[in-house]
């Protein structure tokens, strides 16, 4: 078979017509991840009481779940409570009209939050203990001493495995197709359905990811040199 590549300039339209929604599904489970992932590193960090316990067995078992897996259970779990909870509400929305990307959203942020939370949890005890303690010696709160003393370095230094997970995440919006989500691949797939010619379509996908992928590596390479700029410009 003759590879197309009229066929693959028109697949890479149709699959580039849905970066947005990839994008969406990339970039909004890495801000709830980050918020959430901070949460659970903070509490196993400082061993809070009960949280730490709780926290450390949700990362272990979530971590070893498929995505797809993860992403058909929220999907599974929406269809049998959602139309039940709007009617108990009071409300006329049903199942059948829910922004299914809403279901995507909330499985990949899920994933996001596991990842990040061990992302951070590294970079906090990449901070000397000693910095922890002078700064406890000082008179300083544990807010205090996170938010002057510990995030400043530890940012930086989780700076690469966030671009890692917003990237993983990118390539996992491909199965938001399994919850009826029309993203980039889904796009170019749909567009071969007709001739078959899922060479060009795949193709023309992988392209596009790419070109996704190349710019997040760009904005976090110099989200990372600023960091460094500032950080040596605090130096004494």
């Amino acid at each position: 078979m003759n590879f197309s590549f009229s066929f693959m300039l028109t697949a890479l339209r149709a699959a580039a017509s849905k970066i947005p929604v990839t994008v969406a599904l990339a970039v909004i489970p890495l801000l709830i991840g980050t918020a959430a992932g901070l949460l659970i590193a903070l509490a196993r960090f400082f061993r809070i009481r009960v949280l730490a316990v709780f926290f450390r067995w949700l990362v272990t078992v979530v971590k070893g779940i498929p995505v797809v897996l993860l992403l058909l259970v929220f999907y599974v779990i929406s269809a049998g409570v959602y139309d039940p909870l709007m009617t108990a509400l009071g409300l006329s929305f049903t199942f059948k009209g829910l922004n299914k990307a809403l279901i995507a959203v909330a499985a990949l942020s899920v994933y996001a939050s596991i990842g990040l939370s061990e992302a951070f949890r590294g970079a906090l005890a990449s901070v000397k203990r000693g910095q922890y303690d002078a700064g406890f010696a000082v008179g300083l709160t544990k807010i205090q001493v996170l938010t002057r003393i510990a995030l400043p370095q530890a940012v930086p230094v989780s700076l690469p495995m966030m671009c890692n997970i917003l990237i993983a995440l990118t390539k996992a919006a491909a199965l938001a197709s399994m919850v009826a989500v029309v993203d980039v691949m889904n796009a170019a797939v749909i567009a071969a359905t007709g001739n078959y010619r899922f060479l060009e379509a795949y193709t023309a996908a992988a392209l596009v990811y790419w070109g996704i992928c190349l710019v997040f590596e760009r904005i976090f390479s110099i989200l990372e040199k600023v960091y460094a700029r500032k950080m040596r410009d605090a130096a004494p």
